[in-house]
């Protein structure tokens, strides 16, 4: 018998599951700062306790071969060493929007649909602005492909004409579509820093520039979507994860955003744009599923 312990490791908190081959599902799912000075006692004392033979970890930060740079944290991650000194079976690291492209079988049933489509090939995208803005590709639901598309620079300028304000230094795509772009052109407003979701609030009270920065994230965000869409023709729709999305989704002016996501492109494209359907995912602690999903198509 298999025993799996499956880590999320975001750049604060790190959240875990332990599960064996036998499971349907997750089961408890536990919550822990992390803290890399203790991260190691933390995998021993759990291996140990519960002999683990399985190490999942679901890192933000490009993968290279085996090993995880992580985006937020001046920590390297590699499998095969972890695997080594944990006298594991198995240790299998993902990017974290490649563990949440391997959640779909697990959160199919908890979507909210900004846009319905008409599926015409077997492609995924799934996406979300969060701390930066991630994104992977899914075929077959079988074959998933991690993408740094946050960190790409070709569409900031076209993008920065839907904030009013100097937006020169935000050169990267996530610098202008993430919850961190809302905070910091909040800020080149008002010279104020608060978070993301401390703007939302203000948007929903109807503050004059909180509504000026959401709105320029979300006419940012559909024009983002329609470019990707003709990159990658998901034919099988584009899903939007995390925590942002999932909050800001009953504000949205689903006619506006579809408008925008269409506008801009020839006849023949917008035909293509009209099938892909746009949907943001409900559920929570995605990339633990996809971690979960993983093992128990492999073990």
């Amino acid at each position: 018998m298999n025993n799996a312990l499956l880590v999320d490791l975001g750049g604060t908190n790190m959240r875990y599951a332990i599960v064996k081959d036998v499971d349907d599902d997750l089961s408890e799912i536990n919550k822990l700062p992390f803290n890399q000075d203790n991260f190691d006692n933390f995998i021993e004392k759990i291996v140990d306790n519960q002999k683990i033979n399985i190490l999942i970890i679901s890192i933000a930060g490009p993968k290279i071969d085996n090993s995880i740079s992580m985006t937020n944290r001046d920590f390297l991650f590699d499998a095969d060493a972890i695997k080594k000194k944990f006298k594991l079976d198995d240790c299998i690291l993902l990017n974290d929007w490649e563990a949440i492209a391997y959640s779909y079988p697990y959160i199919s049933n908890n979507i909210n649909f900004i846009k319905e489509g008409t599926k015409f090939n077997n492609t995924k995208l799934f996406i979300g602005p969060g701390t930066g803005l991630g994104a992977s590709l899914s075929i077959d639901n079988n074959i998933v492909l991690p993408t740094e598309v946050g960190n790409t620079t070709n569409s900031s300028l076209s993008l920065q004409k839907n904030y009013n304000v100097n937006l020169e230094d935000h050169i990267t795509l996530e610098s202008l579509v993430s919850g961190s772009a809302i905070s910091s052109i909040y800020k080149s407003l008002v010279n104020k820093d608060i978070s993301s979701e401390e703007i939302y609030e203000k948007f929903v009270k109807k503050e004059e520039i909180a509504t000026e920065v959401i709105n320029g994230f979300l006419k940012s965000l559909a024009e983002t979507l329609s470019d990707l869409a003709l990159t990658f023709l998901p034919g099988d729709g584009i899903l939007l994860a995390g925590s942002l999305m999932r909050r800001i989704f009953y504000d949205i002016n689903i006619e506006e955003f579809n408008d925008t996501f269409l506008k801009t492109k020839s006849n023949t494209h917008q035909e293509i744009l009209e099938k892909i359907s746009i949907g943001v995912i409900t559920k929570e602690r995605t990339p633990l599923y996809g971690n979960f999903h993983l093992f128990k198509t492999k073990y």
